[in-house]
């Protein structure tokens, strides 16, 4: 263990405590899933469920995640119809 004295630029004077053999974190890595459409979401959601169900996964993080998902879900269903609604108003369909 090291020990360092640092003198801050306001004055301020602190002691800090390095350990020899600490490693730095591991950096973060992103998990990728597609899910352009409500059917990538699906899987995303049935492969999350497994993982919970199997203990990979706490329960509570699997829940938040499912959330997201679900508001993503939505999110598309609703750019869908809205696309399908132009698509009849600029065929006519609508009025």
């Amino acid at each position: 263990m090291k020990n360092s004295t640092d003198l801050h630029a306001d004055g301020w004077q602190g002691r800090v405590t390095v350990e020899d053999d600490v490693e730095p974190p591991m950096p973060k890595q992103y998990a990728r899933a597609k899910l352009a459409t409500s059917t990538d979401v699906s899987r995303e959601l049935a492969k999350l469920y497994r993982e919970a169900r199997s203990g990979r996964i706490d329960v509570a993080d699997a829940s938040r995640l499912a959330n997201m998902l679900s508001i993503l879900s939505r999110i598309l269903s609703d750019s869908e119809l809205e696309a399908r609604i132009e698509a009849l108003e600029q065929r006519g369909g609508l009025h």
